[in-house]
């Protein structure tokens, strides 16, 4: 048999097995990709307010599993420089909604003492506690009166009050918003003053926010130097890239380049998370 044959031959094989191959693991891949998507649309609906359906979510992460693969092989023409670009780039999706949810969170945690106090303010001034929430719905900057207005909505649609404070504080998920709520629970079954219930809770979150504070500043040296040792060694690779480049090649080319690699990465991973879990101090 002549050699154009048998290299006919070889590329049915390999598109056969190709084919094989998609259709065998179409079922799998659609799964995740739905599974994929219902975290997606947890975090758009529920945790950012944002109306965007989790398709599109999915549609950036193809593309960027597309734009790393491409990167990661034009920076080394191999294939595993491809299979890391791709694989980050799959990841940039759920990176980027994280992001947004913990800027988010952080700026409904600075957010909450303004928001306490204008209901008391609006109690104080003979409203009722839902005539209070629309107060601060709509006098309140965004990401606050967001919640409140989305509270107000499920209130309007027929929940009853308990269940959309309950709702409100298990879909922001911070301890602080929990305090307010389950106090305002408190409140509606026992009685009371609630604007100085309000008051006391104000100055309790204060304080808690101060304490905060002060751990992040006792811990900022860790912090930085769990983010610096993650980097430094992607910034010696580039150095070394621009001293030798066929040294930094051959770890991409070579078996035992990639081995190395690999466990670099792994315990640079083990070390940056070590120092995040003994700076991250929980009030």
């Amino acid at each position: 048999m002549d050699s154009p044959t048998l290299i006919l031959i070889a590329h049915a094989c390999l598109a056969g097995a190709v084919f094989l191959g998609v259709v065998a693991g179409w079922a799998p891949l659609r799964r995740w990709v739905l599974a994929q998507e219902a975290v997606y649309g947890h975090i758009l609906r529920n945790s950012l307010l944002l109306d965007v359906r989790p398709r599109s979510a999915t549609w950036f992460g193809v593309g960027c599993v597309v734009v790393g693969a491409i990167v990661g092989y034009l920076f080394i023409q191999s294939l595993f420089t491809l299979i890391i670009g791709a694989a980050l780039g799959a990841a940039a999706p759920m990176i980027t909604l994280r992001v947004l949810r913990r800027r988010r969170l952080a700026k409904l945690g600075d957010q909450l003492v303004d928001g306490v106090q204008t209901l008391a303010s609006g109690v104080r001034a003979g409203l009722n506690l839902v005539q209070a929430f629309e107060l601060v719905a709509r006098n309140l900057p965004a990401p606050i009166s967001q919640e409140f207005a989305h509270l107000l909505r499920e209130y309007e649609y027929g929940t009853s009050v308990e269940a959309a404070m309950a709702g409100a504080a298990e879909r922001i998920g911070l301890s602080n918003y929990r305090l307010l709520f389950s106090a305002l629970q408190t409140h509606r079954e026992r009685g009371g003053n609630l604007g100085e219930t309000l008051d006391r809770i104000a100055e309790s979150i204060r304080e808690i926010d101060r304490l905060e504070k002060r751990v992040e500043t006792l811990t900022a040296q860790g912090r930085a130097a769990a983010r610096w040792m993650g980097l430094m060694p992607g910034i010696i690779l580039l150095i070394l890239y621009q001293i030798e480049p066929s040294w930094v090649v051959s770890l991409f080319v070579d078996d035992v380049g990639k081995v190395l690699l690999a466990i670099v990465a792994a315990l640079n991973l083990g070390g940056f998370l070590w120092i995040r879990q003994l700076v991250s101090i929980d009030i």
